[in-house]
């Protein structure tokens, strides 16, 4: 026989699955602009049945229901996805950031460009040269030459300070790396400690792992305890403190410290040719330049005072000035194919992101919606439970009677 007090266990519980929903709608609603926070669901189903003799057979009376979980709304496909294309991003940001600078500081097309410099010092030459024995061509020719130096040096140096920031950014990346992976073990513990379904802790660790995927590619696992097990490329050691440091050789597959050292090769490499370039117009002009340093060859150009301005330039100048050229377009179309590439992926992070957010994210009128519902599954379960406390007063203030 059924108790005569099963009603007010099973409103009970009706009411504890509504009150549930409500709170966690109402922690949904809260957190509707929290970075990173996944909607939350509530997983519920029904309590044991009773066994009870009805015509001669058994029958199952219902019991109500129970919460079961709260659980986070996730796609782990989306996640792997977005986190990849973040490190792709990653990657060429940085490398059409620093072609952009490289533009800026070559300075083509422009007046006062290495080129302009070259087309004037040409110039000066042609005005000897039809004057050999006038004493202010000569001075404007000096005067030239200086100029292509004072051009040629602010050049170079601008392109050694990006290099010096490439370095500063590297070095920087690696530390955020590295603490990146220190939170990320700590909030594991943390889950780990205070069980599976740690629905907030693990949204903060989401977010470490989605920023570190913007520096390094990662791969993780989620673990059946609640925790992620992260693993990075195998290009770094770890130093006594915890700290990354990249192995002398090793390549990144990707994301920012990969862009940051493909950067640092096209600049190399841009300061290589830039420095080719300015030799060989240097040597093309007889003895007017000279250089003390053989790696820099434009950080020790200076005008050769002494110079013999007697002389016919050679066909090097021509030739200096069409490399120069190249180097420009070459770096141009390297410029434009970054920043395609780099307006792509942001293209397809953004899509894949308003596929993700359309699943974890919350909406505030779905979640009103919600909220109407649970609040009236709560109001039945009230007045259930009035229903059978009006019940029992009947059966034992008033049957006594």
């Amino acid at each position: 026989m059924v108790s005569t007090f099963h009603g007010l266990e099973l409103g009970k519980r009706g009411l504890n699955v509504a009150q549930t929903n409500i709170t966690t709608t109402g922690h949904n609603i809260a957190n509707a602009n929290t970075e990173g926070y996944s909607r939350q669901k509530v997983n519920s189903s029904s309590t044991p049945s009773l066994d009870i003799w009805t015509n001669g057979q058994t029958s199952q009376l219902g019991t109500g229901a129970q919460v079961d979980s709260i659980i986070r709304v996730r796609d782990r496909f989306l996640d792997a996805q977005y986190r990849d294309q973040s490190s792709t991003l990653g990657e060429w940001t940085v490398r059409q950031e620093t072609l952009g600078r490289l533009e800026v500081a070559i300075n083509e097309p422009s007046t006062t460009g290495l080129n302009a410099a070259m087309d004037e010092l040409n110039a000066a030459w042609q005005n000897v040269q039809n004057n050999p024995s006038d004493a202010s061509a000569q001075a404007v020719l000096k005067e030239r030459a200086e100029a292509f130096v004072e051009t040629a040096q602010a050049m170079n140096k601008s392109i050694g300070n990006i290099t010096a920031d490439l370095e500063s950014q590297q070095t920087a990346a690696l530390e955020e790396a590295g603490s990146l992976m220190k939170q990320i073990g700590e909030l594991n513990d943390s889950i780990k400690k205070n069980g599976s379904l740690s629905n907030d802790l693990q949204d903060k660790r989401d977010v470490l792992i989605g920023k570190l995927s913007e520096i390094v590619p990662v791969t993780v696992k989620d673990l059946k305890d609640g925790t992620a097990e992260v693993e990075l490329p195998d290009v770094f050691d770890t130093d006594a403190d915890g700290g990354l440091t990249l192995k002398a050789g090793a390549d990144v597959p990707g994301g920012k410290l990969a862009g940051i050292q493909k950067s640092l090769e096209t600049v190399k490499e841009y300061q290589t040719d830039l420095n080719s370039t300015v030799k060989k117009f240097a040597e093309g002009n007889g003895d007017l330049f000279a250089s003390s340093a053989a790696a820099d060859f434009i950080s020790g150009l200076a005008l050769n005072k002494n110079a013999d301005l007697s002389i016919t330039p050679t066909a090097n100048l021509g030739e200096a000035q069409k490399d120069f050229r190249a180097l420009v377009s070459k770096l141009g179309a390297q410029s434009q194919t970054a920043m395609n590439t780099v307006a792509n992926h942001e293209s397809a992070l953004l899509a894949t992101d308003n596929r993700r957010q359309s699943i974890v994210g919350v909406s505030i009128d779905e979640e009103m919606a919600n909220l109407i519902m649970f609040q009236h599954a709560y109001s039945a379960a009230a007045r259930f439970i009035t229903t059978t406390d009006e019940m029992l007063d009947t059966i034992i203030n008033r049957m006594a009677n």
